[in-house]
């Protein structure tokens, strides 16, 4: 009997505890193990809510051989509403057991025919295996650019792994610190990056996303190729008050123009970041004219909490812009954005869709590294 898809039930979850057992045995990582139950505890289905998740499982017999998770969201496309998928943590034994080698293709062309309207994000890189196999596929990929901006150089130089990768480039870091240049170069090239700032703007944090955040909805929506529904119903799924993440209304006049979601982490010996405090912009939303008032704001809530780093990925042209005249350095990106064929053709008619889609790190799986 071959491989058979199949909604991933409870009776289901010893096969899924043997599968991760043998990943780990075969040397994978611990990310790569697939949730140990069917209920997902992140975007569990609720009454008329359009954002949950479903896992699915390739099965042989009584094994598990992989199996993947949908993400279901509306995204506005030109203003029209649409429902499109997030294909994500597609897991096979084809990692360990050459066996099972085609298992990834069969649970993709799979999630394909149930819903074609897919998208994948983040992947690490084009050069990893589900970016291969989505570009054999016909998919559309690009990277979504990284934006950072450094708030303590002497910091910075010491912890980025992208600038200690070598001997020479250790000492020569450590020099720059020490001596100040570093300090001098950064924020002297911040500076000329930078246009005068936003003006008569105020900042307000937010426990939850209310009537306010609708009204923002209504307006920005028609104004992006593609965006995933930034709803209030959605937002307070998303970023539930209680978690670490930091929201704030961003107001001009008492009006609400924007409104942006942070992290500030500690990180500890990371592999890009070593120990610096990192703030993330990890979701946002205004109106391109807008744009740099909220990252203006969201820039000063962050620098007044202490972080030594600000980092963002953002898909669309004009916020990029934004980010550029805001004193941001962009940065390699292995931050993966891939639209099936089906996604892709409805995107077509736009002109430069691939400048025009707003994507960031909260239309994933949100901010899971950070």
């Amino acid at each position: 009997m071959g491989i058979a898809l199949q909604p991933y039930t409870e009776d289901r979850t010893p096969a899924v505890m043997a599968f991760n057992e043998r990943l780990a045995q075969g040397g994978c990582p611990p990310e790569f193990r697939f949730p140990e139950s069917p209920t997902p505890h992140w975007l569990p289905k609720r009454e008329g809510l359009p954002l949950f998740q479903e896992y699915y499982l390739a099965t042989e017999n009584d094994f598990v051989r992989g199996g993947f998770i949908l993400k279901y969201q509306d995204f506005a496309i030109c203003g029209q509403n649409h429902r499109v998928v997030y294909y994500h943590l597609p897991l096979s034994e084809g990692i360990v057991n050459r066996a099972y080698a085609t298992t990834g293709a069969l649970m993709l062309r799979g999630a394909l025919k149930m819903q074609p309207m897919l998208f994948a994000l983040g992947m690490g890189g084009f050069d990893n295996p589900l970016p291969t196999m989505l570009k054999a596929m016909g998919w559309s990929l690009f990277a979504v650019p990284f934006y950072f901006r450094v708030n303590h150089p002497a910091r910075f130089l010491q912890n980025i792994a992208a600038l200690r990768s070598s001997f020479s480039r250790i000492v020569l870091s450590n020099m720059a610190a020490a001596t100040g240049t570093g300090w001098v170069g950064i924020k002297v090239a911040q500076w000329m990056r930078s246009v005068s700032s936003v003006r008569d703007i105020a900042i307000e944090p937010v426990n939850s996303f209310g009537r306010w955040a609708d009204e923002l909805w209504r307006t920005c929506a028609p104004v992006y190729a593609m965006i995933g529904s930034r709803e209030s119903s959605v937002l307070n799924c998303l970023y539930p008050p209680g978690v670490n993440f930091l929201a704030i209304k961003v107001l001009r006049s008492s009006q609400a123009v924007g409104w942006a979601v942070l992290l500030d982490t500690q990180m500890h010996d990371n592999k890009y970041f070593g120990n610096l405090r990192v703030g993330t912009l990890v979701d946002c939303l205004a109106v391109p004219e807008n744009a740099p008032a909220v990252i203006q704001a969201a820039c000063d809530f962050l620098t007044r909490r202490g972080v030594d780093l600000i980092i963002c990925n953002h898909s669309q042209a004009a916020w990029g812009k934004a980010f550029r005249s805001s004193g941001f350095f962009s940065g390699p990106s292995n931050f993966i954005f891939a639209a099936s064929e089906p996604l892709a053709q409805q995107l077509d008619p736009i002109s430069g869709w691939q400048n025009e889609i707003f994507f960031m790190r909260g239309d994933g799986d949100g901010p899971v590294n950070l």
